[in-house]
């Protein structure tokens, strides 16, 4: 009977994809039209001038200009509408669905098939977009089950005839199959069992029932997406996203969301999934490019180290940033660092001048709204200045220098020879204070950078330094090297967070950017204090997190206290993901020794090999193994990763390998390419990614030094998909001691251990 239905399906694949290639063809035409015209329009509006003749002129051709820039934007938007429409095309011109959902209500019985894009001719639905109302049936039902969705305001009942999943490439059935659940079938599984690739798939196909219902929960303002490590809380994460700008795309664009990726490895590991899913304007970024860009005028000092001091835990930390907002408070009284507003090298306004007036304000308002107020009194203090200086010396100089023809043109304008020289001074002085006031608006008057080291200064009356494992004298000593940094400037990551701070606390906000959503990958690698940045800088925005706390390898700096103290006024909904889809059960069994609190109670789909043991203590030439294994591997199609706890045992490692002729790429930095069969990369740029083998170099030499760092291990194992190799000193490494014997297999090499 499916091999019957099998022809079927065939040909509505073989009409459906034609109907794509036409509607792609059409499309594609029509774009290459509208952008041709989209740029000779553009052209057209750098040639509108506004009109420097009458009032009346000059108000008629700023509309003009307005109209045709307003006109712009909405072809522009249409544009990427059908870029994006185009995108999604090709890609269903292969693979149209992934499934079919057969359901009746009281009203009948309908039939429709899902993708990853939906597909109309005339009356008739050919293909449904995953993310509509009524594809949560695919996801939701199994046969004979009464679902309930809800379309619109609506909620309606369905049930569920027939479940059908399809593998469609290159227009043709691969395999179908009817099945009652999409968890545990054979797609998901030969998803799983395939080889890791350099970049994430969108894998819509194989969306779970519980990961369905996260991508398609839209109420609260808080989404916080954890899980066991592989659980695919990156890629619910990015479904969401694709669901939210299909689900609210008359209220929401993709330039109104960013996402935050761990590192640039990651984040070109998960470049194509957004687009994937026919989303391709979602601002994706580091945190660091993402300050960098917000604080243009400091170079990012970077550093390799994953421990990170007592002082960046600290200024990392909340206490820290309720510290800059407490002495925030304080500079409405005293402590203001002011410059003297000068113009021809001459003090127009003293810096003293300034702060007796910025002291004299009386105001409740923020520091922000205080400092506007003083703006506004020094802008009224230069018009003052600027009707002083109409009969100065340099103003009549300036004047007696322009030409008999320029002169003789404002005469004729005014009739009157004093009025025009009047007007003839106006405007010499107005050009000449321009800067003057340009630098008042933007509040250039105060000496941020001052006003930052002396913060430093204030901290330890701000915070218990002891709290941290500092002293003063240890503080003093760090103030020294940051206003060195400063000098130079150039600034740590954390020292530009709190600078940033500092300065919005001053200005008020400042970005032009009014995000609608704020994404974070990998939340357990952000900083208390950067979390409350974003939300204090953006505070309408939604929050969409993502994360495993058991992975936060930067020494625990995020808790889940931190993010239920930061986002304690806003509706919070936490969910759980506790089945593992890339490591095998004995992988994850290996890999849980490693955790120091309760083991979450996880579902694994899959096994394999267990874990293997490598000594390399005494037990011959144990890289004569390593080289095998890598051979076989590669050999078979499989991306190998040896991964360090830290940059220097990575490094240490390559060493190793390039003596035994092991052909391999190291990847050190954030912008190295890892496209290789063959990785040496330290666990802080291997979060998120995945390898079909893994061998982690775990030689820790003593107790003390594991217990900071058994998140580092255990977020290298998770790494692997098919096979672990955990190479140790010796067995008697506290790390293995922590592993139940019947958890790993011991390496065969030479000496036979």
């Amino acid at each position: 009977m499916l091999e019957k239905d099998q022809a079927t399906e065939q040909e509505r694949v073989y009409r459906v994809v034609q109907i794509i290639k036409n509607e792609w063809t059409r499309l594609k035409e029509q774009v290459e039209v509208k952008t041709k015209k989209q740029r000779q329009q553009l052209k057209l509006s750098k040639e509108i001038k506004i009109s420097q003749g009458s009032t009346e002129s000059m108000w008629e051709s700023a509309g003009e200009l307005r109209e045709f820039e307003k006109d712009l934007m909405i072809r522009d938007k249409e544009l990427i509408n059908s870029n994006n429409r185009v995108a999604i095309l090709e890609k269903m011109q292969a693979a149209p669905y992934f499934g079919r959902i057969d359901y009746h209500d009281e009203d009948g019985q309908e039939t429709i098939y899902i993708g990853i894009g939906s597909l109309f001719e005339e009356n008739d639905n050919l293909v449904v977009d995953w993310r509509s109302p009524i594809a949560s049936l695919y996801y939701e039902g199994n046969i004979g089950d009464d679902v309930k969705i809800k379309v619109g305001q609506q909620s309606l009942a369905f049930t569920i005839d027939l479940k059908r999943q399809f593998l469609i490439r290159d227009a043709e059935i691969v395999r179908m199959l009817d099945t009652d659940n999409v968890m545990g079938d054979p797609y998901l599984l030969e998803v799983l069992e395939g080889h890791s690739s350099y970049q994430m798939g969108a894998v819509v196909s194989t969306l779970q029932r519980e990961q369905n219902q996260i991508v398609r929960e839209t109420r609260k303002a808080v989404t916080l997406i954890e899980g066991v490590a592989g659980s695919g809380k990156t890629v619910v994460l990015m479904q969401k996203i694709a669901y939210l700008l299909y689900a609210f795309r008359d209220q929401l664009t993709a330039e109104e969301i960013v996402l935050f990726s761990p590192n640039k490895i990651f984040q070109e590991y998960i470049s194509q999934v957004l687009p994937a899913l026919g989303e391709l304007n979602v601002d994706s970024t580091t945190f660091k490019d993402f300050m960098k860009r917000k604080v243009p005028q400091f170079k990012l000092v970077s550093h390799q180290d994953e421990r990170l001091t007592n002082v960046a835990l600290l200024k990392d930390s909340l206490a820290f940033y309720e510290a800059l907002k407490r002495y925030a408070a304080v500079l409405k009284k005293r402590y203001m660092r002011f410059a003297d507003i000068r113009f021809q090298d001459e003090v127009l306004i003293s810096k003293e001048e300034i702060a007796a007036l910025f002291y004299g304000i009386d105001s409740e308002g923020s520091l922000a709204s205080k400092l506007l107020i003083l703006q506004n009194k020094l802008l009224h203090k230069i018009n003052l200045i600027k009707v002083d200086q109409l009969r100065a010396v340099w103003v009549e100089e300036a004047i007696m220098n322009l030409s008999n023809r320029n002169l003789r043109h404002y005469e004729l304008q005014s009739r009157n020879k004093k009025a025009a020289e009047d007007e003839l001074a106006e405007q010499i002085i107005d050009t000449a204070f321009e800067p003057i006031e340009q630098k008042i608006e933007a509040l250039a008057f105060v000496r941020y950078q001052s006003q930052y080291i002396h913060f430093l200064k204030a901290v330890p009356k701000l915070v218990n330094l002891s709290d941290f494992g500092l002293n003063e004298a240890d503080w003093k000593e760090h103030i020294a090297i940051v206003a060195n940094h400063v000098k130079a400037r150039q600034l740590l990551l954390e020292d530009m967070d709190a600078y940033d701070t500092l300065v919005r606390l001053l200005k008020g906000p400042t970005s032009a950017k009014k995000y609608k959503y704020i994404c974070l990958d990998e939340v357990q690698d952000f900083s208390p204090f950067q979390l409350q940045m974003l939300k204090d800088s953006y505070p309408t925005a939604r929050f969409v997190m993502s994360g495993d706390l058991n992975q936060n390898i930067l020494m625990k700096r995020m808790s889940f206290e931190d993010l239920k103290r930061i986002f304690a006024d806003d509706s919070f909904r936490s969910f759980q993901l506790l089945t593992s889809y890339r490591s095998t059960n004995e992988i994850v069994q290996f890999s849980n020794s490693f955790i120091e609190h309760e083991i979450p109670a996880g579902n694994y789909i899959r096994s394999g090999q267990k874990p293997v043991v490598i000594q390399t203590e005494g037990q011959g030439d144990y890289m004569d193994y390593v080289k095998r294994k890598v051979e076989e591997s590669t050999a078979a199609g499989l991306r190998v990763a040896f991964i360090g706890k830290n940059y220097a045992e990575a490094e240490r490692f390559s060493d190793e390998l390039a003596e035994a002729d092991i052909a391999f790429r190291s990847v050190q930095r954030d912008t190295d390419n890892s496209h290789h069969p063959v990785i040496v990369i330290p666990a802080q740029l291997a979060k998120g990614l995945e390898f079909d083998v893994v061998f982690a170099l775990c030689q820790y030499p003593s107790q003390n030094v594991i217990d900071n760092e058994l998140q580092i291990v255990y977020t290298i194992c998770t790494r692997a998909m098919h096979e672990l190799y955990f190479m140790v000193a010796d067995r008697e490494e506290p790390l293995l001691q922590r592993v139940d014997p019947k958890n790993y297999q011991l390496a065969e090499h030479e000496s036979g251990l």
